[in-house]
């Protein structure tokens, strides 16, 4: 069903990919491990695009992002549960 915004539309994200790779990692890591998140604001909702582990000799530099988004730390089963809702369609 995607996320809905404050207009009442349904916002999603097609994000597969994302989500297979990011269960092997809960897999491999925990889902407890904290994660840098890919966000973006979209039609009054935010978007999770994309995910990297948290270095902190090679932090994520500006260059990575594109210009409308922005990094939130959280963890993989709480990435994992967001990615799941947005990418759902009706």
């Amino acid at each position: 069903m995607g996320f809905i915004n404050s207009q009442g539309e349904n916002i999603s994200f097609e994000c597969s990919e994302l989500i297979e790779e990011l269960k092997e990692d809960i897999a491999e890591f925990g889902g407890d491990k904290i994660v840098a998140v890919w966000c973006k604001e979209s039609a009054d909702v935010t978007l999770y695009t994309n995910y990297d582990f948290i270095e902190k000799e090679e932090p994520i530099g500006a260059s990575e992002l594109h210009h409308d988004e922005y990094i939130q730390e959280m963890t993989m089963t709480a990435l994992l549960t967001l990615l799941e809702k947005q990418n759902e369609i009706i």
